[in-house]
């Protein structure tokens, strides 16, 4: 068992983090305790809760760091300048992917129970508000004279469905189980949506 000293309390931190992020890829974030987080550190519980309030703070920071990952994995999209549809696609489908490559981080982020239903800190709701705005600026070109307000709504009904297929997908609940039939299901979303919400 390490000692608190072998690490500064900001490379506790980090290794607190990775640590849960690396057991959320073989197990649900119902299933993660302070102990078994501790233990892959090689640490005692006691020195978690010496950084941590909690294990919904420890577990909180670790979906900001989920939300950056997702953003930038958005941001390193060739987007097309001149095919917003095509763009909101390609974030649909990064959407998918990473919920399939990082699923218990993914899963964590709308586990309201886990996070204990404590108020979200204001820097966390503008990391969601930001990878909105990335669907917002698409949806704003497609339809240039709608009011903010209608493009804000739109995007979260959009996303929802996107989101709600991702869901299905992941827990094996789609009638055809694999990434390329998911792909489909969402692009065929994304264009009639688009398509009905122009008219």
């Amino acid at each position: 068992m390490a000692r608190r000293s072998d690490h500064s309390r900001k490379e506790l931190k980090e290794l607190a983090l990775t640590s849960a992020e690396e057991l959320l890829n073989h197990k649900s974030a119902s299933e993660l305790s302070t102990r078994q987080i501790a233990t892959k550190m090689g640490y005692t519980v006691g020195t978690l809760y010496q950084i941590f309030k909690n294990l919904p703070d420890l577990l909180l920071q670790v979906n900001t760091r989920t939300l950056t990952k997702l953003y930038q994995d958005c941001q390193s999209l060739n987007l097309s300048t001149s095919d917003a549809q095509a763009n909101i696609l390609a974030y649909a489908n990064i959407y998918l992917q990473f919920a399939h490559t990082h699923s218990g981080q993914w899963e964590l982020i709308f586990d309201n129970e886990i996070l204990g239903h404590n108020e979200l800190p204001d820097s966390y709701l503008s990391q969601v508000n930001t990878l909105f705005s990335l669907i917002e600026i698409q949806l704003k070109i497609l339809s240039p004279n709608c009011s903010e307000q209608e493009i804000t709504k739109t995007s979260r009904v959009l996303w929802s469905s996107v989101h709600g297929i991702c869901t299905l997908s992941i827990n094996h609940n789609l009638f055809a189980n694999n990434n390329y039939q998911s792909n489909e299901l969402i692009h065929s979303l994304i264009i009639h949506f688009i398509k009905g919400w122009k008219v």
